[in-house]
């Protein structure tokens, strides 16, 4: 059987063709996309499909651009991770050193203003889902665990620190409050991390009560 197509089909199919060629054409246009779209699309696909599901096609299509584009900015996937986490957190923990330098405060405000920094970026912006990678995927990965750890967590522990001593030597903390192990004086930022990420919906969290009775219960232990 021979089947005729009229010229009607033949301006349909070239339309199709048309607009399936200025879709792939405007998709990759782009070609000088800031890091800073990418590394946002990314922490939305690793937030949504873990890291080892994650595919760097699914990081370009969310952020509207060519694959190949996040190659001129990230060498692969797990540098676009490592500098997810850097361009997140590392202003913060600089916020964090600032207050402690700059400030002419007590010992005490200034543990107030740093432990305020922390909770809200981590749980108040999206970075929130990064310290959930790391304990869900870690493991996998103690590449990026060792990064985490080296640019992240020792950095903030060496912050509490720093300002727990400067309280000692200032009178307004205990001398005891030097052997404190930095793990514990923190662990409370942590469990609201994965109070947030996992039950929040099922019972929401007062992000300003909870931090507020972190802060009490540390200052009731440090002050003489």
């Amino acid at each position: 059987m021979i089947v005729i197509l009229s010229n009607e089909y033949f301006i349909i199919v070239r339309q199709a063709k048309n607009k399936n060629t200025a879709t792939t054409k405007t998709f990759c246009r782009r070609k000088e996309a800031r890091p800073s779209e990418i590394m946002k699309a990314a922490l939305e696909e690793f937030s949504l499909n873990g890291f080892a599901a994650t595919k760097l096609n699914d990081v370009a299509k969310r952020a509207g651009i060519c694959k190949g584009t996040i190659y001129l900015y990230f060498k692969s996937k797990e540098e676009l991770f490592e500098e997810v986490i850097k361009d997140r957190l590392l202003p913060n923990l600089e916020k964090m050193e600032y207050i402690g330098e700059l400030s002419r405060g007590s010992a005490k405000d200034i543990l107030r203003e740093q432990l305020s920094t922390i909770y809200v970026a981590l749980l108040s912006t999206d970075a929130r889902h990064i310290p959930k990678l790391i304990i869900g995927e870690g493991s996998r990965f103690p590449e990026l665990t060792e990064f985490y750890y080296k640019e992240i967590i020792s950095r903030l522990y060496n912050i509490i620190n720093t300002v727990i001593k400067q309280g000692v030597e200032a009178g307004e903390f205990r001398q005891s409050a030097l052997n404190w192990k930095t793990q514990v004086i923190m662990s409370p930022v942590l469990s609201a991390v994965i109070w947030k990420t996992v039950f929040d919906e099922y019972a929401p969290m007062d992000l300003d009560a909870y931090l507020e009775t972190h802060i009490e219960l540390l200052l009731h232990g440090l002050e003489k």
